[in-house]
């Protein structure tokens, strides 16, 4: 069985629609501790942690040296006009093992986390969540909790929650639109149910995730 030593992070965006005209790994959860705190805290018993900027990416490389992160930093030059896949091709071109990969705005219960990356045993694995924001991307499952297909409607009782352990056959494409479609022609595949995993996307996903912050 692979252990997963890389944890891959994808925060370059604008993060238009939550509105704080900030990079929302940047955004505060608490008076003390931003969304990347969360991020570092949970994914930390990884080796090695990559995370790729963009907008106001000299923000986020001065916070990440004032905390004293143990981070890799990658520079996605062209994120207003490329996609999560341009990012995660950046930070995983030269690897050949498998990696975790999340987006730069997800809260997750630690014990959760980890107990998900436990769960890989050298095929793709899909993180799911109980549907809880406002433009989900959803699953269909069959008895065995395998993804059957992706979907935007109607809405089912989980969606991606945009997390998975990437390994052989998946290849990101560095030009793909959505993450998730890089699974469909490999599908069924496993899925992981993380119940406490929350997307801070909007204003009311960021409303939701502080008042579930004891749950994380």
């Amino acid at each position: 069985m692979s252990k997963i030593n890389y944890a891959i992070i994808s925060a370059a965006g604008i993060g238009s629609r939550l509105g704080k005209n900030m990079p929302k790994t940047l955004v505060n959860i608490t008076e003390t501790k931003k969304i990347i705190d969360y991020q570092i805290e949970f994914v930390g018993d990884i080796k090695n942690i990559r995370l790729v900027v963009g907008y106001q990416h000299e923000k986020v490389v001065e916070y990440i040296k004032e905390k004293d992160y143990d981070v890799e930093i990658i520079h996605n030059p062209g994120f207003r006009n490329n996609t999560t896949c341009y990012s995660m091709h950046l930070a995983t071109e030269d690897l050949d093992e498998p990696y975790v990969a999340l987006d730069g705005d997800l809260l997750i219960n630690k014990n959760e986390f980890n107990n998900f990356v436990k769960a890989f045993n050298d095929e793709p694995l899909i993180g799911i969540t109980p549907s809880k924001t406002e433009d989900g991307v959803y699953v269909n499952l069959n008895e065995n909790e395998e993804i059957l297909s992706f979907q935007r409607n109607p809405k089912t009782s989980h969606e991606w929650a945009n997390i998975a352990c990437f390994c052989e056959p998946i290849v990101i494409n560095k030009n793909g639109r959505w993450v998730y479609s890089h699974f469909e022609p490999f599908l069924p595949l496993k899925s992981f149910t993380i119940e406490n995993c929350y997307e801070v996307d909007t204003p009311q996903d960021l409303k939701l995730a502080i008042k579930n912050l004891d749950k994380i």
